[in-house]
């Protein structure tokens, strides 16, 4: 059954359904390098897998464009892992009907929680907990600009909090499940006024050679690819390894 969502989290579907016409929202942020290493693992680990991307956009890497290889990623995963993914995004036709499976093995959900009113955060949440079965990944932007509203006051980053606050919010489902959940978030040098392009990361209940296989694949990037890495950084320091 639907999650029952406030007025103010359906008004603010609106005026995004507003910015979804105009092809605002890509659906490419689960391509860039360290969000990729997270889910990618993920599916890999626990397939053959079935997940849920809760927020895809008008769903880009799940398209199969000859021209772009990028717009496949989502897709070749599925096929090597032998694993499934259903797409969820209310205000992107074909895959605005609310997913009707009570449960899936795994959730990804990414740049989504701060486009929802705070009101609602809870909500959603709840939701994507009571669904998971098997594994989670999470990201959530602390970026204070995003792209403004057509003709009305604000603009897509409702949600505004910093790395710690998430971690204590996402702790609250975290430590009372068992499966592996990743948080992580853009929030850098204790700014929201930054370029959405840092990583932090945090997770629960992790196994062990998971958790050591995402650590590798980190380090091993910032070294084939340090001009990447330097654009998009995702230090050590920033993330809760081995804690």
């Amino acid at each position: 059954m639907e999650t029952s969502f406030s007025l103010d989290h359906k008004e603010y579907i609106e005026k995004n359904k507003k910015l979804a016409e105009l092809g605002v929202f890509s659906g490419m942020a689960l391509q860039e390098w360290h969000k990729d290493i997270c889910w990618s693992s993920m599916v890999e680990y626990f397939s053959p897998t079935h997940w849920i991307d809760y927020g895809c956009g008008p769903g880009y890497i799940y398209k199969w464009i000859e021209e772009d290889p990028k717009s496949r990623r989502g897709v070749k995963l599925s096929l090597e892992t032998n694993s499934k993914f259903t797409l969820y995004d209310p205000c992107h036709p074909p895959h605005d009907k609310f997913p009707t499976e009570k449960e899936f093995p795994g959730v990804i959900c990414v740049d989504v929680i701060e486009h929802i009113p705070e009101t609602d955060t809870k909500a959603t949440l709840d939701y994507l907990f009571s669904v998971c079965k098997e594994w989670m990944f999470l990201f959530i932007s602390t970026k204070r600009t995003a792209r403004p509203f057509e003709d009305e006051e604000g603009n897509t980053h409702c949600t505004l909090k910093t790395r710690d606050e998430w971690e204590s919010i996402v702790n609250e489902y975290a430590s009372k499940v068992e499966f592996p959940v990743i948080l992580a978030t853009d929030y850098q040098n204790n700014t929201f006024d930054h370029d959405g392009k840092y990583m932090t990361y945090d997770d629960w209940n992790m196994p062990a050679d998971l958790q050591a296989i995402i650590k590798t694949k980190r380090s091993h990037f910032e070294k084939v690819s340090p001009e990447v890495f330097e654009i998009q950084p995702w230090h050590l320091t920033e993330s809760n390894f081995n804690v």
